[in-house]
């Protein structure tokens, strides 16, 4: 089966593979004149059969584009969407001794981690050092706050407790204030990715409102209002079905399980990590001053960077993705990124030479 594009050109735009807050609880161009490039963009024409080209789709859901017709292409290098992770450790005493130097020393190999550097990582314990450990007000300000690594690694790392010795698990004021600075974070920088990571030892206790639907209805509130995801860790002490309801909530599916080893908190914030990084990408701006039109965008993979890039089809979320390769806007009005359909994702997670392009000017392939 074939679809045509039309007759004008493809703008390709490399992409590198590399504090206001909204009250988010409760909230569940025309043709294009590509004829030359500008400043550092680098242009090429592609000689095809013209407005008769076709796109071959193809068995593994990409498209084929060496039939496009004649196109001119322009590359801007544009960069994967900035992420940022903010930490809500739990600090109670239950955690002392080998849970807490585990804690301590995952996020140690984190931080230290090459891997890691640009990420930006923010930090919160609970129970609050001062105020009132229930009151969702004294977790509003994080201990350390969001900055890129490696620059914030020395501020992570010294602001870890010597002994986990607080008493009580305020989960419900710690979230609620921990998401609430995550969901400022990413008002203020729409462009970036920011998530949470919860790890914990236990149910909540020790304050009121330590309803674990209420606590889930958190996590819900700041997925829907801006995207914010959240993960929990549950170390021994934890009851995982528990963890999992705030998980799910969160968009993230289910808890990491590390009640039988603590030594395995290192992996699955490296598992995070991979998950959170390389499936959402910044749409850059047009070339030549064009407008963006959302209806003129494709998305294009080439496997090790090599041979026939594939065009993916559009989806129209994350549901219409529905199993299959594909990508889909963050917001189809106004869109900022385009965030890779499962599927897609993890084939360019695992692929470190692949070429990626935005491709602007012809109608979007859609599935």
């Amino acid at each position: 089966m074939k679809r045509k594009l039309s007759g004008y050109g493809l703008l390709f735009a490399s992409l590198a593979l590399s504090s206001t807050a909204g009250v988010w609880w409760g909230c569940a161009a025309g043709p294009a004149d590509t004829t030359s490039g500008t400043g550092g963009s680098t242009s090429s024409t592609t000689t095809g059969t013209g407005a008769t080209g076709g796109i071959d789709i193809m068995p593994d859901g990409g498209v084929d584009d060496a039939e496009a017709g004649t196109c001119t292409s322009i590359s801007e290098k544009a960069e994967r969407v900035p992420v940022d992770i903010v930490f809500i450790l739990d600090r109670s005493g239950s955690m002392a001794g080998a849970k807490w130097e585990g804690t301590k020393s995952a996020l140690t190999t984190f931080v230290n981690d090459p891997a890691s550097i640009k990420i930006g990582v923010g930090l919160l314990y609970f129970p609050s050092f001062t105020g009132d450990t229930c009151d969702f007000g004294s977790y509003m300000v994080l201990n350390v706050p969001i900055a890129p690594l490696p620059g914030n690694s020395f501020p992570i790392t010294n602001s870890f407790p010597a002994e986990a010795n607080a008493y009580g698990t305020p989960t419900y004021a710690a979230l609620k204030g921990g998401l609430h600075a995550a969901t400022a974070y990413q008002d203020a920088h729409p462009t970036h990715k920011v998530v949470v990571v919860m790890a914990t030892d236990g149910d909540p206790y020790g304050c009121p409102d330590e309803d674990l639907d209420i606590i889930a209805d958190l996590a819900k509130s700041a997925r829907n209002y801006n995207g914010v995801l959240t993960y929990v860790i549950g170390v021994e002490g934890s009851v995982i079905p528990n963890m999992n309801k705030i998980a799910e909530a969160g968009g993230t599916g289910a808890a990491y399980d590390i009640t039988n080893d603590i030594s395995e908190f290192s992996a699955k914030i490296a598992e995070i990590k991979s998950e959170v990084l390389g499936c959402e990408f910044e749409i850059p701006m047009p070339p030549n001053g064009l407008e963006l039109d959302p209806k003129q965008v494709n998305f294009s993979y080439t496997p090790q960077g090599m041979g026939d890039p594939k065009v993916l089809l559009k989806a129209d979320n994350l549901i219409d993705c529905a199993g299959s390769p594909g990508w889909y806007f963050d917001n189809n009005i106004s869109p900022t990124k385009i965030i890779l359909c499962p599927a897609s994702c993890a084939t360019v997670q695992n692929d470190n030479n692949a070429e990626v392009n935005v491709l602007f000017g012809c109608n979007s392939l859609v599935n």
